[in-house]
């Protein structure tokens, strides 16, 4: 025998003829592709014209034992557990079936197939490695009991009081700046450069970050007062005079045409590919920035919705929303309603590569709670609120052993062998009927409340439980009148602290860019603006509460007023002094209130009256008293970029210290 057939013959013998159903050759087909190879090859495969011969050829080449026999390897991936670390970080060996949370390649023998069957294959098809799907872990064992929950340390031991360079922010201005940073502004110029330089080489648009302070103020302004048309804020009958002085129409429909935030030329393509490449460094800057505040003790975890019906594959349908289309993203905010961090859904967040190591997989909703909170400090005893969507056994152990207290609502179905009462007994009993039964998984105690309302709820928690019961009053229709009810003390913590994503929801819905785009990465821009503006708010309130100063929050449509005026009209030739400035003027104009009841004449936010940019001294119609805090002389003069009388001349210094502390 000189000759063995190639890889082409291999693969003729091996196909599934077209004509077989069933996917298995007939015994007549066999034969007639024997004799095929025999006519075609004949004496030169074999050295006598033998059909015993070439079947025995035939029969060597293509035996099962050696195609797959015991020494052939092929690549797989195996689950492997991580070595158990100290008593610090989380070991979930122990307690759960296997997951995908670390994958090693490693080889394993392929058995033995059976000489019975006829096991088919192709050479241009290789073996694909074997990769398990995702498996959620699950708790193995399962004991309920009606004893009572166990007394909980839920003393708090981490810091939310906000640092020194925090507390030193005043203005809107300022605290905006501090979240959307003067880097992600030279960003997204340089993005928009050379996206104009990729549309036109010879005329790309040069925007500075001054030019795109002015479009973001011209864009809040707009979320204010509110006009169909973006083209009728510069008509001269239905027109905004600052927007009208800030930016021609021109200027500002081609920033909206040419805005771009990420490179375009590195874009990847196919299933695995970024699907918020194009918006990928705004997501990221952002949630660095709002890390960098403090957390506060109480967090809750919960679904956002950023209605849109732009033409994209990250859009979702909610049924049951207000805004049924959008984009969907997971917010971890405090009960504020401040958003520490953010995720939105594209469908590949749960893959098991964007996994830390040492993060359990413990089913796609759970998995979300798991990767928002990896900002929250480990051991510190902060709680955690979510919704029946997120809320599993597993993931109450799992930041139980991170020394996070969590707390929510949970569908029934996820709780194996519970001993509540069932809900058709529930619904039998008397409004504010309640049920309790404990268990204890890896020294972790948990309890499971079920308490009738209206409907049933049910709810676990790793340190709230039904003690101290107290009266809530609801309204029975049969008697026609309020009566009281026993509630939970755990439905209480719940209702105090589960609501701050609606709570930012609502803020957002008061005032918000309504301003319609083509591109669907533009509305997300949008929503991202506005919950910075709304966070920038809340902070600003935070800072006046720690300085014991409520009288001075403001409201969050004249916070918003104030920042876009600022952003309108900062100038360019912005130089601080040196040193801490003299804050005499600007105490003096808060105490001072409205600075002019007949000219209607309001302080300009301080970086606009210390910009020293424009500011030049005009003649006043009628002689009205000086706007300095502690001048009482009367003037002709103002100035025409603060619209404020000040006094200007020889040896009245009113003009420069207005404009310089």
């Amino acid at each position: 025998m000189n000759k063995k057939l190639v890889d082409k013959e291999i693969i003729h013998l091996l196909e599934i003829p077209s004509g077989s159903e069933d996917g298995f050759e007939t015994e007549s087909d066999v034969e007639n592709e024997k004799v095929d190879l025999w006519n075609e090859y004949g004496g030169d495969l074999l050295d006598e014209t033998n059909i015993e011969k070439f079947e025995k050829l035939v029969s060597e080449q293509f035996n099962v034992d050696t195609i797959l026999d015991d020494k052939v390897e092929l690549p797989i991936f195996e689950h492997v557990y991580d070595e158990p670390q100290t008593s610090i970080e989380t070991n979930t060996t122990d307690l759960f079936l296997p997951s995908t949370s670390s994958v090693q390649q490693t080889t394993r023998k392929v058995p033995k197939l059976s000489k019975n069957k006829c096991y088919r294959s192709k050479r241009n098809n290789p073996v694909p490695p074997i990769i398990q799907n995702h498996i959620p872990i699950e708790i193995k064992e399962i004991t309920w009991s009606k004893d009572n929950f166990p007394p909980v340390d839920t003393t708090f031991l981490g810091n939310s009081t906000l640092p020194e360079d925090i507390m030193e922010l005043e203005t809107p201005y300022q605290i905006f700046k501090y979240l959307f940073t003067v880097d992600l502004m030279q960003h997204i110029c340089d993005e928009t450069y050379k996206y104009g330089l990729q549309n036109s080489l010879s005329n790309p648009l040069k925007m500075s970050t001054n030019d795109l302070q002015k479009y973001i103020g011209v864009l809040v302004l707009m979320s204010i007062v509110n006009i169909s048309n973006v083209r009728k804020y510069w008509s001269p009958y239905l027109g905004n005079d600052v927007i009208k002085d800030t930016m021609n129409l021109n200027t500002f429909e081609k920033i909206r045409s040419n805005l771009h935030f990420n490179d375009n030329t590195l874009e990847t393509r196919g299933p695995n590919r970024d699907r918020t490449h194009k918006i990928r460094p705004l997501i990221e800057t952002l949630k660095n920035s709002f890390r960098r505040v403090p957390i506060e003790e109480h967090l809750a975890v919960d679904e956002q919705m950023c209605s849109t019906k732009a033409r994209s594959s990250v859009k979702v349908y909610m049924p049951n929303k207000p805004h049924k289309w959008g984009y969907k993203l997971f917010v971890l905010s405090g009960a504020s309603g401040f958003a520490y961090n953010f995720e939105l859904f594209t469908g590949q967040e749960n893959n098991s590569e964007l996994r830390n190591k040492n993060e359990p997989d413990l089913g796609s909703s759970a998995n979300v709670v798991v990767r928002l909170g990896r900002v929250i400090p480990k051991h510190q005893n902060y709680k955690l609120f979510f919704d029946n969507y997120y809320t599993t056994l597993p993931l109450l152990v799992y930041l139980k052993k991170e020394n996070i207290l969590s707390l929510g609502t949970v569908r029934r179905n996820r709780l194996k062998n519970v001993v509540l009462l069932d809900d058709s007994t529930m619904l039998k009993k008397p409004r504010g009927t309640y049920d309790h039964c404990v268990t204890n998984i890896r020294n972790t105690d948990i309890v499971a409340i079920t308490w009738k309302d209206t409907k049933n709820v049910n709810l676990l928690s790793t340190f709230a439980a039904i003690e101290p019961v107290t009266k809530v009053s609801r309204y029975d229709r049969k008697m026609n009148k309020r009566v009281e009810v026993d509630c939970p003390h755990i439905i209480k913590v719940y209702n105090t602290h589960m609501g701050g994503v609606d709570l930012l929801d609502g803020l957002l819905g008061r005032h918000k860019i309504k301003m319609r785009s083509r591109k669907w990465y533009m509305r997300l821009f949008h929503h991202l603006l506005d919950v910075t503006i709304v966070n920038s708010w809340l902070l600003h309130k935070r800072i006046q509460n720690q300085k014991l100063d409520n009288n001075n929050v403001l409201p969050l449509m004249e916070f918003r007023e104030q920042l876009a005026i600022t952003l309108c009209k900062l100038g360019e030739n912005n130089m601080p002094k040196r040193g801490r400035p003299s804050t005499d003027i600007e105490i003096g104009i808060i105490k001072k209130g409205k600075l002019g009841t007949k000219q209607k004449e309001k302080a300009p936010p301080k970086e606009i009256r210390t910009d020293r940019y424009d500011h030049w001294p005009v003649p006043n119609q009628k002689k009205t008293r000086c706007k300095k805090p502690g001048c009482k002389g009367f003037t002709f003069s103002k100035c025409g970029k603060c619209n404020v009388s000040l006094c200007c001349g020889k040896g009245l210094e009113c003009f420069t210290l207005w404009h310089t502390t």
